[in-house]
C-alpha cells in the first residue's frame, strides 16, 4: 500500500525530472516563469516526503532547491514586471 508522503515523493522527483528534461531539450525553458514554480512544487513534494522518511542530506538538497527556485521566481517575475510583453493592438 503507497502511503501519501511517498506519492507526493513520487510527484515530486517525476516534477523535477520532467524539469529538467525540458531544459536538455529546450534550453530557453529556464528563463521562464513556469520552470522556477515546477521546481518549487518539485522540492516541496520531496521535503514534504522526506518528513516520513527522515534522510538528512535529501532534506538539505530539496531545502537548497526549494530557495533557489523563490529566486528563481523574484528574477522572473522582477524581468517580467520591467519588461512587461507588448501588446497586439
Amino acid at each position: 500500500m503507497i502511503h501519501i508522503h511517498d506519492l507526493f515523493g513520487l510527484l515530486g522527483v517525476f516534477l523535477g525530472v520532467y524539469c529538467y528534461a525540458r531544459v536538455q531539450w529546450h534550453r530557453d525553458y529556464a528563463k521562464e516563469l513556469s520552470y522556477s514554480v515546477l521546481n518549487l512544487i518539485s522540492s516541496a513534494f520531496l521535503i514534504f516526503s522526506l518528513l516520513h522518511a527522515w534522510n538528512l542530506s535529501s532534506f538539505v538538497s530539496n531545502s537548497t532547491w526549494f530557495v533557489l527556485s523563490i529566486y528563481g521566481i523574484y528574477r522572473c517575475v522582477k524581468y517580467m514586471v520591467r519588461h512587461p510583453k507588448e501588446t497586439p493592438e
